[in-house]
């Protein structure tokens, strides 16, 4: 039991990782994305990778609303790594409910 514990819990931060790099790589594309070609969601957003507006915008794949192929291209895997970085934490801590089992 210990040793898929750990196993959980590594994935899990290595998740974490990957889908913070992702979405960090895109968001900062897709921000100016929005800047340049649709200044109106790009206020609404805001700058901020981090907000939680833009998170949730990410979550829900609000990006397919506007229409933009070029957009959906770039925040897709923005999305995705938002996705990611959920199920490693729900794996980090699923591993600390399996410890004290």
């Amino acid at each position: 039991m210990e040793a898929s514990r750990e196993f959980l819990l590594i994935s899990g931060l290595g998740m974490i990782v990957a889908g913070l790099t992702a979405y960090i790589i895109t968001a900062i594309l897709t921000v100016v994305h929005l800047r340049d070609k649709h200044p109106t969601v790009h206020q609404r957003l805001g700058g901020n990778i981090i907000a939680p507006r833009m998170l949730q915008w990410f979550i829900a794949r609000r990006f397919r609303a506007i229409g933009d192929s070029g957009l959906s291209a770039i925040a897709l895997p923005g999305s995705i790594g938002v996705w990611t970085i959920v199920a490693g934490s729900l794996a980090v801590i699923l591993s600390k409910l399996i410890e004290y089992l």
